[in-house]
């Protein structure tokens, strides 16, 4: 996601018929199967019903997983292919879910990013992410409410995206490009 790899494709908002600047979310909701998700939890069905209905009165709601959807919640499913996902992001007002992965991939991103699971406090770089750069938020999933009140929050602040942009741009400056960095290492050792 680091701006000299990554440059985002506005192209996406046409293909999912939003306009630029339009309001809209993307949500994501882990599968939770991993090895390492064992007696993980993240939002609940009802928590996504509340979460849902709370933001489509304030813009477009879109949902990816990485599991089957819920039924009820087909009709937000987005259909898009898997590269076009973080052009997508880039583009949203905000990223509510419960994943590790794409909560940081849209911090980086500059997109405001709100996760709920019961990973919080746990991953340092998502630590640092929301604790250094305030790039990003996560509640337990007993603080749901805490949750949507922070998203309100964030909603209020008329230039919302130009504050993560700042942030994002302070983040950037205090690290690396990792591939870069990987590149220049691999090729020193050939020589």
């Amino acid at each position: 996601m680091h701006p000299n790899r990554f440059t985002p494709d506005a192209s996406v908002l046409s293909e999912i018929g939003v306009k630029a600047g339009e309001t809209y979310f993307v949500l994501r909701f882990n599968a939770f199967k991993a090895h390492h998700d064992v007696g993980v939890q993240g939002l609940s069905l009802e928590n996504k019903r509340r979460l849902i209905g709370f933001l489509e009165k304030r813009g477009r709601v879109f949902i990816t997983t990485e599991r089957s959807i819920d039924a009820e919640f087909k009709k937000y499913q987005l259909v898009i292919s898997p590269e076009k996902v973080h052009s997508l992001l880039y583009y949203a007002t905000m990223l509510v879910g419960d994943s590790q992965t794409m909560t940081s991939e849209a911090a980086v991103l500059g997109t405001p990013a709100i996760r709920c699971n019961t990973f919080v406090g746990k991953i340092s770089y998502l630590e640092e992410e929301e604790h250094v750069y305030s790039l990003t938020y996560g509640f337990l999933p007993e603080y749901f409410d805490a949750m949507q009140a922070k998203i309100e929050e964030l909603l209020a602040l008329p230039n919302l995206k130009a504050i993560w942009e700042i942030r994002r741009q302070r983040m950037l400056s205090e690290k690396i490009d990792v591939t870069a960095f990987y590149v220049e290492y691999i090729l020193s050792i050939k020589n």
